[in-house]
Order: C-alpha cells, then structure tokens, then sequence
C-alpha cells in the first residue's frame, strides 16, 4: 500500500464505524493563542474537547498535517518528524480506550493484515486500565506490551 491507499483506508475504515470525515485544517490554528503551529490531529477539535463549541458528531476521523517543533533536536532520529500528516480516530464522549483499543486492532490486524503475533504494545507506565484490555480482552501477551513513563513514551514529546 502507498500513502494515498494506507490514508483512504483509514478514514473509510472510521467512517464505516460511525465518524464523521473532517478536513485537514490550517496549519496555523484558528483562534488558539496557545500554540503557533497545528502540532498534532487533535488541535482542531480542541474546542470540542473542552466543551467551547458542539461537534458535528460525537465520533471524528480525519488526516491532519501536522507541524511540531516542540522535538526539533530530536528531528532526523526514528521517529521525529517536522511535518507529517497525523491519521486520527476521535471520540467525544462516546466511546473510551476499550473502543478506541478494539478499533485500532480490527485496523490493523483485518483491514491492514498485519499478523498479530508481530505487534508490540506500548502503554503509559501505570495504565493499568490500557494493560487489561490489551492484554485481557485483545489478548496481547503481557511481554509484548511495553510500559512507558513521561521521559520515554512515544506521546510525550516535548515533555523531557
């Protein structure tokens, strides 16, 4: 698959569970003083997040471009980038982390075909919650799943 097919494949598979597609926004954010650049998918549903405007849907999917410069030192390494599109499932109030972890394994595991028994798990250090339904409901084996605090998680950038 391109990146073209692995992005169309990924909004229709969202879409088919009820999101809504939404545009990729400006990279520079409407009305939020607080960052300079579009930094990640989730920045244009801030609003919704926070209670200050009613999504269209309760259930978001969407593409966005993204430009961070919060690990710029870090970019060229393997996994900072400057500029990138960020795939994203959103749900706002709808559904928690057994939905958004069941839909993440029926992607890649049945749409993308990728064989469970290569697939490693990362989780917050004292997500005790994530480990249970990675591990219990999913059936992840408990040393494919990696524990991960502030300094090391694969979300944490810009915090060390």
């Amino acid at each position: 698959m391109n990146g073209d097919q692995i992005r169309n494949s990924f909004i229709q598979f969202f879409e088919s569970k009820g999101h809504q597609h939404m545009p990729s926004a400006s990279l520079i954010p409407a009305g939020d003083p607080t960052l300079l650049f579009t930094s990640a998918g989730m920045v244009p549903f801030k609003p919704f997040f926070m209670g200050e405007q009613t999504p269209p849907s309760r259930r978001l999917t969407s593409s966005q471009k993204s430009f961070r410069t919060t690990d710029i030192d870090e970019v060229g390494d393997h996994k900072h980038l400057t500029f990138f599109e960020m795939l994203g499932n959103f749900s706002i109030g709808d559904y928690f982390k057994e939905g958004a972890v069941a839909f993440a394994w029926e992607l890649v595991t049945q749409l993308f075909g990728l064989s469970p028994d290569r697939l490693y798990v990362t989780i917050h250090l004292d997500d005790d919650e994530a480990f249970g339904i990675w591990h219990d409901q999913i059936g992840v084996p408990a040393d494919r799943i990696y524990r991960y605090g502030d300094k090391d998680n694969w979300w944490g950038a810009g915090r060390h």
